[in-house]
Formats: structure tokens, C-alpha cells, sequence
């Protein structure tokens, strides 16, 4: 088995793209690997002019937009195919991963790059080679040094090196979110039991209808409210509280309780053990809503569920 690799291409132009792109895709398919492109259509273009139509139709494409929708569901379609494909025993993957990170709300990049960190422990068990592009010319300097951060290695002007930033992907999770001051009029439900699991839901069923989500969206955030407000009463420490809000494009479910946090900042980001019944209700969350970051500060621990408003006021504003 190979050791996994997880690299940062640094590029300027289209041509650094397609040159960086090209070179990981045609040695995977003269390896034999299974090579996976999920790639906006324009970057598509790119690749495909770059290998030329017979190898190009080797390679299985996706469309990045509806992958990268939400990030818990991408990284669980990764993860599909990476069992499918990179199996110890089995040939290797190459995946060639780009959204278009510059169009995105800020929530979903942060979102989008804690999954980044994450994956760096999810490849260990698998034979796999992932190339992650990331555009110099379009993307701010925190969003590049964060790329650096989360991938131990770099390809920049052809060159592969080891990236000096690279952080203990935890470290990342864990230290890149900070906590924020309630806004004013922010609807507040105290928990104190099990009886008040049912009224968390139907708060939350409220507040989402009246923010203009649809129906399914609504049973999906009260399903992801109810597995958090049950974490919050059984690992937490009271007080607890859910509190509901609309801020920035988003409705946000916030869940606070006096605990210490987390013992594993990465437990709803990777797969819960199936053996187990515990730490399922996280990574529903994390499927369910467009955002969850959790941050331990002054002695509790507040869990955000983001949902992005029906209305598209979640896209970034350009």
C-alpha cells in the first residue's frame, strides 16, 4: 500500500492549472489508478484540453457545484469512493478536487476547509493521492495560508515541496473557529431535560418556516437540533440552552452548554464507529446543515448549526 498523499496546487493562471492537473491525472491513468476530477465546468474544459479526448474520457468527472453543495454530504461522498477504489488490495484513486471557493459565503469556506484538516486522518487507511487546486489569483492571502495549513504538501510552479505551515489537523479544527456575541432579539429556550427536547424541535420548526426554509430543510435542521440538544443534556453541564436567530444569510441554531468541549475536535467530521451507538448525532448535524463549528470558551461550549435562507442570502455578496 502507498502512503497517501494530500497536496496543495498553488496556481496563477489557467495554464499552471491545467499543467499541474494534467501531470497528477496522466500519471494516475498510466498507473492504472481510478482518477476522479471534481472540477467546475471551466476547469473541466481546462483539463480536458490538456490530456486530450482518449485520456480524458478515462477520467471519471463530477460537476464541483452539486458536490460541494454542503460539505458533511461531500465528504461522505468521498469517502464512498474511496472504499470503492482505494482500498488497501485494490488499485489506486487519484481524486482532483476544486470549488469555486471564491464565490462561496465565508461560513462554507471555513466549513470547507476544516474538512480539508480532517481529511488528512481519513486517507490514512486508504491508498489514495488527492490534489487540491486553489487559485492564487482569485483567492485572499488567509484563504491560501489555510490551504498550506491543511495539506502536508504544496505543488507550486511545478515543484512538489513539504508545506512548512502544515498544522495537527485537530489544532486546526479545533483553534479555527471563534465565538460571537448573540445578536439582539434572539429567540432563547432553556433546557433542562428530556421533556424539553420536543419544544427545542418545535422552536426550531418555527423559526426556520418563518426564515422561509422549505419543508424538507425544516425536518432536517429539527432532526439536527434534536441530536445536539441531546448531547448538549447528557455530556454537557447545565446550563444549557438553545438559542435560534437569523444573522448574515443564515438561520443559526446555537446550543450551549457548560461543559469543557469535546474531547476529539474531529468527532462529527469523520465516520462514528458503527459498533457503537454514541457519536452518531454530530455527524448527522454535519449532514443535515450547511455549517457546524463548534468553540469551547469561557467555560461552555456552544455548538452553531448554520442553515443558508431559502432566498440565496447565504451566497457570498460579490
Amino acid at each position: 500500500m502507498s502512503t497517501p498523499e494530500h497536496r496543495a496546487l498553488i496556481y496563477h493562471d489557467p495554464a499552471q492549472f491545467a499543467g499541474g492537473a494534467g501531470a497528477f491525472a496522466r500519471e494516475g491513468l498510466e498507473a492504472g489508478d481510478h482518477v476522479l476530477a471534481v472540477l467546475t465546468a471551466d476547469r473541466q474544459d481546462w483539463l480536458r484540453e490538456e490530456l486530450g479526448g482518449q485520456a480524458a474520457a478515462a477520467i471519471d468527472f463530477a460537476d464541483a457545484a452539486g458536490v460541494y453543495e454542503r460539505h458533511g454530504p461531500m465528504f461522505e461522498t468521498v469517502l464512498g469512493h474511496l472504499q470503492r477504489h482505494a482500498e488497501p488490495g485494490r488499485r489506486r484513486l487519484r481524486i482532483l478536487a476544486e470549488q469555486a471557493l471564491a464565490l462561496r459565503h465565508p461560513v462554507d469556506v471555513r466549513a470547507y476547509l476544516r474538512y480539508e484538516a480532517a481529511s488528512n486522518v481519513a486517507y490514512e487507511r486508504f491508498d489514495a493521492a488527492v490534489l487540491c487546486p486553489y487559485d492564487a489569483g482569485r483567492l485572499p492571502a488567509e484563504i491560501l495560508d489555510a490551504a498550506l495549513q491543511t495539506h502536508p504538501e504544496v505543488l507550486e510552479d511545478g515543484r512538489a515541496r513539504r508545506s512548512e505551515r502544515f498544522a495537527d489537523p485537530r489544532a486546526f479544527v479545533r483553534d479555527g473557529v471563534r465565538a460571537e456575541p448573540l445578536p439582539a432579539g434572539a429567540a432563547s429556550l432553556t433546557l433542562e431535560g428530556p421533556d424539553d427536547l420536543a419544544p427545542a424541535r418545535a422552536v426550531t420548526r418555527a423559526q426556520a418556516r418563518a426564515a422561509g426554509l422549505g419543508e424538507e430543510t425544516v425536518d432536517d435542521l429539527a432532526v439536527a437540533v434534536g441530536e445536539i440538544t441531546v448531547n448538549a443534556l447528557i455530556h454537557g453541564e447545565p446550563p444549557q440552552t438553545l438559542w435560534t436567530y437569523v444573522e448574515d444569510g443564515h438561520l443559526v441554531c446555537r446550543v450551549r452548554d457548560a461543559g469543557s468541549g469535546l474531547p476529539d475536535p474531529l468527532a462529527g467530521y469523520l465516520p462514528p464507529d458503527r459498533r457503537r451507538f454514541s457519536g452518531r448525532g454530530l455527524w448527522l448535524a454535519h449532514q443535515l446543515c450547511d455549517s457546524v463549528e463548534i468553540v469551547s470558551h469561557d467555560a461552555c461550549t456552544d455548538v452553531y448549526l448554520r442553515t443558508r435562507l431559502a432566498d440565496g442570502a447565504g451566497a457570498r455578496r460579490a
